[in-house]
């Protein structure tokens, strides 16, 4: 990505494009000299939009920690384009320390799946597998999947939003951050995260995706009782060739899904056809 000139970023229009809400999380969309990008800072306490709770400063600064340990390192396969400025500057009148500044871009789930056939399907579910290989190699979990964490940048697949990565090794973490749509059965017993949760969000990330229906729960309760005991995947008769594939990574139990996302690519480079 064209590194910006520090020196004369107060000088740049920046028109904000980001929904308000979205403002307390820390992500921002501008448009500026025709190019949009993403900017990910603390927000201000000057800010006259939403201030971000404790949580979210503390999520904003891990996913930059994230990117400054790996800066300089070979094994950048599943991040977007970026900048990281550690000086303070200021955009809109607003005064910032720190930023990580990302390039746009769109969503990786956002074709669907009935204009293609089960091949062009197979293929991009395997490209959405990429980066989260790249990641596992890394010895790291996501552990945040969402269908719009897999974004597009000229044919390469990148992941979004690292505020809650953690290693495969932090067994003993147990803070419940997930999102309930995505969130394995074990995850509402309060087990911790695995290559196996992920797997299963994963898997419901693929299952809306084919099925064109996203799940529905009135509340965390009901997120639960849906997970664990409700859920039933039926996929439309021309997408069947993917019921065995959504079957293994929805299991109930985690010891009965794929055990990571290696065997998801095996899955679907020798029993998709």
């Amino acid at each position: 990505m064209p590194r910006l000139n520090l020196d004369h970023l107060d000088t740049f229009d920046f028109e904000l494009r980001t929904k308000a809400r979205s403002l307390g999380f820390g992500r921002r969309l501008y448009y500026a000299g025709g190019h949009a990008l993403w900017l990910k800072t603390q927000i201000p306490n000057s800010s006259n939009t939403l201030k971000s709770s404790p949580h979210a400063q503390i999520g904003w600064q891990h996913e930059l920690d994230f990117y400054q340990a790996y800066a300089n390192s070979s094994d950048l396969n599943f991040f977007l384009p970026h900048q990281i400025i550690q000086q303070p500057f200021k955009i809109n009148h607003e005064q910032f320390e720190q930023a990580l500044i990302l390039v746009d871009a769109p969503v990786h789930f956002q074709i669907m799946p009935h204009q293609q056939s089960i091949m062009q399907i197979r293929q991009h579910l395997l490209q959405a597998l990429v980066p989260l290989i790249y990641l596992q190699e890394l010895g790291y979990l996501h552990a945040d999947l969402k269908q719009e964490h897999f974004v597009n940048d000229q044919g390469r697949v990148c992941l979004l939003d690292f505020e809650h990565v953690q290693t495969l090794y932090q067994n003993d973490l147990h803070e419940l951050n997930a999102t309930p749509r995505y969130m394995a059965p074990e995850l509402f017993q309060g087990q911790a995260k695995s290559l196996q949760s992920e797997v299963y969000a994963l898997g419901i990330i693929f299952y809306e995706w084919l099925s064109g229906q996203r799940l529905q729960a009135s509340d965390y309760l009901d997120w639960a009782f849906l997970h664990c005991q409700r859920l039933k995947v039926e996929l439309p008769q021309h997408l069947q060739a993917f019921q065995g594939l959504l079957e293994e990574m929805l299991g109930k139990q985690k010891q009965h899904r794929l055990a990571d996302f290696k065997a998801v690519k095996d899955y679907l480079m020798t029993e998709i056809e």
